[in-house]
């Protein structure tokens, strides 16, 4: 509860402290002198079954009027994943609410058929999720308590069964186009999922689905966006294309590196392990725990996993000696040895950079970025500088070695699951993790889950500190060749440096997009603001800003670029890299025509329908003509209106170009980066950017 309240959420409206298990009391004393008719109040079925149903029982008692949000995903999932104590079926649960005076159960489950209806207290309504928000609404009308049973297991228990093989696994797998996403977070939004993560490109923040951590629940398919597409995954053939694979061969062999030669340690090695919850810190530190004691010394370990099970931050100490151990299996400030930083955002939080030591400590990072809550929800806040995190561990160690160990392990891999090691291994071979090699190679067998490759992990880091060259190459993942671009664009223009690049890139898009006579018009248009920033200063971030802001605002998304880019030859290749033995493409699209005659949801497109957006995509010589018969929808228009205005404003403003206005007009060429998403989502940031235009004194 306490968490709620802290939270920076629009959505967390809180207006009572309860302690746990007394959840809606607080209402029994606070309704009478309140003009708001019903409360919301929430409740874990752990928490429920423990003690919350007295709760509920004493709103009965005392006639107020409240809904009841009852989380039944069948564990405690907050500490662990327990089994609910003393917990019941939902049918049984029905039962118990109705005959003890609850006037109205709705039950909203992610699979409705999982529920035999005639096993319900009578009056019971059995609806699926995405009708969530009509069932409050309509409980909330009902006097007295009511209560909405929203069913849906537990996500990250999910995941793990099914890794476990407890749970059938579910075949479908989502895929995010990054060149038809306009980075809107209206998927994150719609989720609240941390496998949906913000990557930066060259054209802008962009959203990709982290295939290892997704618990396939897929209610990132709700986002207003057609970037989504689902594959179906057959395991069987999944497996064989991965045995023959050039890159599964070469992960099997990574190039075997001189032992570090490092002493073993007199007295005590203090290492400090700092991470995230749900991607195996605390089994990292179990493993390397197991090779301290088969390597014979004393071990002593501590996990401060918090709530780890929400990915919030974990941090690990580990402690071994070749004698006996003070009583204590926590690092002091100073102490470290080693620190082992697989998420950076959390080794630098303060309170563990005081473990680090500039004489004694040595650090190995990864530098992957992996989004917070804030960041997935909120598209606004972005990541640290990774440059200053890094300065900051830095500061604080002797040594600091670092890579992106997610983009290694899925380049080496296809998975991001064996990430962990790649840093141990460097940790090995750096001197950081003084322990004998053949002990953590062992006691990653002990382990027994995904041995091999976790071992091959391991050889792979300590690869990545002898020999950073052939790691590299080993990594490195071939880019999206750019358009060749057509010299003839940029008859009679001086370009050059960064903008010329930028240029160069953008209009070659164009091309793509519609023909040479668009992406000469903005060539001219950037090229002009370009000799007007000259004539002022040596700096080029307006001319910068405008080249990203006039192409992003020329090179609209309507249907006929969806089209091409969905049926793009390089998506296709990212999808098969992202998901191996993936078949039977869907594309996952809600189309304006079907929008405006009431369908609500997304409609799946599959292999027949490739054909018909292959045509569509042919249509591009229509757009803006009278002939564009998607032309008239009215997000077209504003999206015309958008290119036009912009236009205009970023050639009035290099033509009274001066020192003094400079800075505004950097900022106002930046702004079109606001404007994100599609229909709705898109008219709504318009309205933001218009706002932030009139703020800096320019007619939106």
């Amino acid at each position: 509860h306490t968490l709620v309240t802290m939270s920076g959420r629009s959505d967390s409206a809180v207006v009572g402290l309860t302690q746990m298990g007394g959840e809606g009391s607080q209402w029994i004393g606070q309704a009478p002198f309140t003009d708001v008719p019903h409360l919301f109040q929430n409740v874990g079925d752990g928490t429920f079954f423990h003690s919350g149903q007295l709760a509920v029982q004493a709103c009965i008692a005392a006639g107020v009027n409240i809904t009841y949000k009852l989380l039944y995903n069948e564990v405690v999932a907050m500490t662990g994943a327990q089994d609910v104590e003393g917990g019941l079926g939902v049918a049984k649960l029905t039962h118990k609410l109705a005959t003890e005076g609850v006037k109205q159960i709705i039950i909203c489950a992610d699979e409705p058929k999982r529920h035999n209806k005639k096993a319900l207290a009578k009056g019971t309504l059995l609806w699926h999720r995405d009708r969530l928000d009509e069932a409050q609404k309509l409980l909330r009308e009902i006097p007295g308590v009511t209560v909405l049973i929203y069913d849906q297991h537990c996500a990250a228990d999910a995941r793990r069964q099914r890794k476990r093989g407890t749970l059938p696994t579910r075949t479908t797998r989502v895929v995010i186009n990054e060149a038809v996403c306009e980075g809107c977070g209206d998927c994150g939004t719609k989720s609240n999922c941390l496998s949906v993560q913000p990557v930066d490109t060259e054209f802008g923040r962009k959203t990709r689905i982290d295939q290892t951590s997704c618990n396939t629940d897929y209610s990132c398919l709700d986002g207003d966006c057609p970037s989504f597409v689902t594959v179906e995954l057959t395991p069987e053939k999944k497996g064989r294309k991965a045995s023959r694979s050039s890159r599964g061969s070469k992960v099997a062999e990574p190039p075997r590196v001189a032992d570090p030669g490092f002493a073993a340690p007199k007295g005590t090695q203090n290492v400090l392990l700092a991470g995230i919850g749900g991607t195996g810190i605390v089994t990292v530190n179990q493993v390397l725990a197991t090779a301290a004691l088969r390597a014979g010394y004393a071990v002593e370990s501590l996990d401060q996993i918090g709530l780890s099970q929400k990915a919030g931050p974990v941090v690990s100490h580990l402690r071994f000696s070749t004698t006996s151990l003070e009583p204590s299996n926590r690092l002091t400030p100073g102490s470290a040895d080693c620190i082992i930083a697989i998420d950076l955002l959390t080794a630098t939080d303060t309170k563990n950079l005081a473990y680090g030591s500039p004489e004694r400590t040595v650090a190995v990072a990864s530098t992957s970025q992996t989004p917070t809550g804030d960041m997935v929800y909120d598209k606004a806040v972005a990541y640290p500088d990774t440059q200053s995190l890094l300065d900051r561990l830095t500061a604080t160690t002797s040594t600091l070695t670092h890579f992106d160990a997610l983009a290694a392990a899925q380049a080496l891999f296809g998975n991001t699951a064996a990430a962990n090691f790649l840093v141990v291994g460097a940790a090995f071979q750096n001197g950081g993790l003084r322990l004998p090699e053949a002990s953590i190679e062992e006691a990653i067998g002990i382990n027994g889950v995904a041995v091999e490759a976790n071992v091959a992990a391991f050889r792979w880091g300590r690869v990545a500190v002898a020999d950073p060259a052939a790691f590299a190459a080993a990594v490195s993942v071939p880019q999206r060749a750019p358009a060749v671009v057509d010299l003839e664009l940029f008859v009679d223009t001086t370009f050059d440096g960064e903008v010329r690049r930028l240029v160069e890139l953008r209009a070659g898009e164009l091309v793509r997009y519609q023909n040479a006579k668009v992406a000469r018009r903005y060539v001219e248009t950037v090229h002009t603001v370009w000799q007007a920033e000259r004539a002022v200063t040596e700096n080029t971030a307006f001319s910068e800003a405008v080249a990203r802001g006039l192409y992003k605002f020329t090179a609209y998304k309507d249907e006929y670029e969806v089209a091409r880019l969905l049926v793009d030859p390089v998506f296709l290749a990212d999808v098969r890299a992202q998901v191996p033995g993936g078949e039977k493409l869907t594309y996952r699209l809600h189309p304006p025509a079907l929008r405006a005659m009431g369908r609500t949801k997304k409609v799946g497109f599959g292999p027949k329908s490739h054909v018909a957006l292959k045509l569509l995509a042919k249509g591009k010589a229509l757009r803006g003509t009278k002939l564009d018969p998607f032309g008239y929808a009215h997000v077209r228009k504003v999206e015309r209106e958008l290119l036009a205005h912009y236009t205009d404003m970023v050639l009035g403003l290099a033509a009274e170009l001066t020192t003094d206005t400079y800075a505004t007009a950097v900022e106002a060429a930046g702004l079109p980066d606001v404007v994100r998403g599609y229909e709705d989502v898109k008219l709504g940031n318009v309205a933001v950017y218009r706002a932030r235009l009139r703020d800096l004194g320019i007619t939106a």
